[in-house]
């Protein structure tokens, strides 16, 4: 297998990942596919997804042509690694604040001598091939992508220093818990925000990481504009937010039609 969506930002594109956060079953692997995304990443900060259901979704997800990551809890190490080992190509580590707590995050993502992970033998990323220890842990380091979230004014005071450091390939702002922070909840389009995010993106510009954004939904233009900015991965949507959008829509047009 491969990492999809390293390789299409290598070309220069941009990727759109969807949310899980409410699905449970490998089905939603092949609906976010049919609908255009290029990747997925379940959620496991904000939801109560068992690290089965988890795992499932991210062997699914391959077969359907999505690349799957998973979101685990702030600094939760162990889970990622479980994770990893179950299929996810990806962890996605929120509520990172200093280059320190970077270096640890990502060293648990990779094995020796880069990192810290723990051995494994082969997994389904490779075929379940038997392959030696040492060539298992090469091809996993390959294709596993790391990523960390800055979501606070000290983070973004840090993101030249985080995005240096050795093993973290992608350096999210979390727009959202952003905005809350700097006191006003929800202005995703507030020069605050705009001016942190540009400083992470010249960061990650600077020392070879890829700059994501998340927390943008539902305004393309918006996205358009952080894309511009130098975003080549985007948290397009979420999967509960687009069932409550669907029904509601649907609703009104039948309350609508029967009240006529």
């Amino acid at each position: 297998m491969s990492n999809d969506v390293i390789a299409s930002i290598e070309k220069g594109a941009t990727v759109l990942c969807l949310c899980v956060r409410m699905a449970r079953t490998v089905e939603v692997a092949g609906i976010a596919a049919a609908a255009g995304f290029d990747a997925l990443y379940v959620d496991m900060e904000h939801s109560p997804i068992s690290a089965n259901d988890a795992a499932a979704i991210c062997m699914a997800a391959p077969g359907f042509g999505l690349t799957p990551f998973v979101r685990v809890p702030k600094d939760d190490v162990g889970l990622a690694s479980r994770l990893l080992d179950g299929g996810a190509f990806g962890i996605i580590f929120p509520h990172v604040d200093t280059a320190v707590q970077a270096k640890m995050l990502a060293g648990a993502c990779l094995f020796p001598p880069r990192g810290r992970r723990s051995a494994v033998g082969s997994t389904i990323h490779l075929g379940f091939k038997a392959l030696s220890q040492e060539e298992v842990a090469a091809r996993l380091d390959h294709l596993i992508t790391t990523t960390v979230m800055i979501e606070t004014e000290q983070g973004i005071d840090n993101a030249e220093a985080i995005t240096a450091v050795d093993g973290v390939d992608m350096v999210m702002v979390g727009t959202a818990d952003l905005s809350a922070v700097i006191g006003a909840p929800g202005a995703l389009d507030s020069q605050k925000i705009r001016n942190a995010c540009e400083h992470v993106a010249a960061a990650c510009k600077k020392n070879g990481k890829v700059f994501a954004i998340g927390g943008i939904r539902n305004d393309p233009k918006l996205a358009a504009e952080y894309a511009a900015m130098g975003a080549q991965f985007i948290i397009a949507g979420m999967d509960a937010n687009y069932f409550q959008q669907s029904a509601m829509t649907d609703v009104i047009a039948l309350r609508n039609a029967l009240e006529s």
